[in-house]
């Protein structure tokens, strides 16, 4: 089957139709997701962003393994792929944000891997998470149990892919049932019909105390008996008085006895910013994201914002850096590769914000023979000087059975 008939944007590998005709796959539909999600959250929305920038933006290098160390392995046509763009229609860090928020989102990301005619991953192209549908089939040859992907196109065309064709990163696998590490689940699955739902009920309460003015919500007490079409009459009139945030503050007036009894609450009454508040440590905890990076200062301080940075980078980042390490290394590396090439984040661009901790750590790296001068230079974005390209070390650091040798000469001198 040719992909472009699929999708109208690239090639499929080639699959043999025997292959394919002899997997066991189920017939489903292609299926929307629909309804609320817990994306529409403010919170939510702002801890998975924090999260899929933060990922992003770090550079993830191709190094080849080279005496004990690693360089950057710029010949290799998957390094500029997730350097600077894995299709024509992307760059590295639209996509790389893209995958994090889907992963976090839905527990899933889903690539075509295109291939030149040498075999080498040449292109990455993201595949809508509703429009994948992962399966496992039996292997004839090994009898062993592997996993495909039957992928609904714009027109409504299906086709399936081989695990080895799909780049497929996943949260937390399912852990039970006929999916057992199929499909990722994401984090709110577990927390949807609890955490998400109270949150999304104490917005929705927000929004309806504002619309519909907070005041003048209550019954009123008429002392003559009404039936049904007058109660309905004088409950509409009252509605169109007095219902609404433009009618706030509007003075009511009663006639024939009546009384109003309000059944409003204030926001302190009812709690609201504290729950609020509540709902949103809860729903950044489940994700670690750090408070202070969703615009929560209450326990941040200019002595501690600084650590709180760096465990958001280790408790936070830095999983779901590993993750794509070794799925990367796993799905995009052939086999023979692996021996000689490896996946890697630049975390050091997380000290650019602090220029004195950049340069007092470039400058101790130089100093203690770990990195040249020009090596220091490349990184601040300079050019290379003539003699940076060796390796120095401070003159005041001796060998320990050295230690007091040159005292003793002059004594004895």
């Amino acid at each position: 089957m040719n992909f472009r008939k699929l999708f109208g944007w690239a090639t499929r590998a080639q699959t043999s139709e025997q292959e394919i005709n002899t997997r066991l796959w189920r017939n489903e539909p292609f299926f929307n997701l629909g309804g609320s999600q817990p994306i529409s959250h403010h919170t939510v929305y702002s801890c998975i962003n924090v999260i899929a920038e933060g990922c992003a933006m770090l550079p993830f290098i191709l190094y080849r393994k080279q005496d004990g160390g690693r360089v950057p392995a710029i010949d290799h046509p998957l390094y500029d792929l997730l350097q600077y763009s894995p299709n024509p229609h992307m760059t590295a860090f639209q996509y790389m944000q893209l995958l994090f928020f889907e992963k976090l989102h839905y527990g899933d990301h889903f690539a075509l891997k295109v291939f030149d005619e040498a075999g080498r991953l040449v292109e990455l192209y993201p595949i809508e998470y509703a429009r994948v549908l992962p399966f496992w089939y039996l292997e004839q040859e090994t009898g062993l149990r592997r996993r495909a992907y039957r992928v609904t196109g714009f027109t409504g065309m299906q086709a399936v892919f081989l695990e080895d064709e799909i780049f497929h990163i996943q949260f937390k696998p399912i852990l039970s049932g006929d999916n057992y590490s199929l499909r990722g689940a994401s984090v709110w699955n577990q927390y949807q019909d609890k955490t998400i739902d109270a949150a999304n009920q104490a917005e929705d309460f927000v929004s309806k105390g504002f619309e519909n003015g907070i005041n003048m919500s209550g019954h009123i007490s008429i002392d003559t008996p009404l039936d049904a079409e007058k109660s309905a009459l004088i409950r509409k009139q009252m509605q169109e008085a007095y219902g609404g945030s433009d009618k706030n503050g509007v003075v009511g007036v009663f006639g024939h006895g009546a009384k109003f009894y309000p059944h409003s609450q204030t926001s302190k009454d009812g709690q609201i910013l504290e729950t609020r508040k509540y709902d949103r440590s809860v729903i950044a905890g489940i994700l670690r994201v750090s408070a202070h990076l969703i615009n929560d200062l209450e326990k941040a301080t200019f002595s501690n914002v600084e650590h709180l940075d760096l465990a958001h980078y280790k408790h936070c980042l830095l999983p779901h850096l590993i993750d794509l390490e070794q799925t990367g290394r796993k799905d995009l590396l052939a086999p023979d590769e692996r021996k000689q090439l490896e996946l890697g984040h630049d975390d050091s661009l997380l000290l650019r914000g602090d220029q004195k901790s950049f340069a007092e750590v470039l400058e101790k790296a130089v100093q203690n023979a770990q990195m040249t001068p020009n090596e220091a230079r490349e990184k601040r974005g300079l050019p290379p000087m003539p003699g940076g390209e060796k390796l120095f070390i401070n003159s005041a650091s001796i060998p320990i059975e050295m230690a007091g040798t040159n005292k003793g000469q002059a004594d004895d001198a």
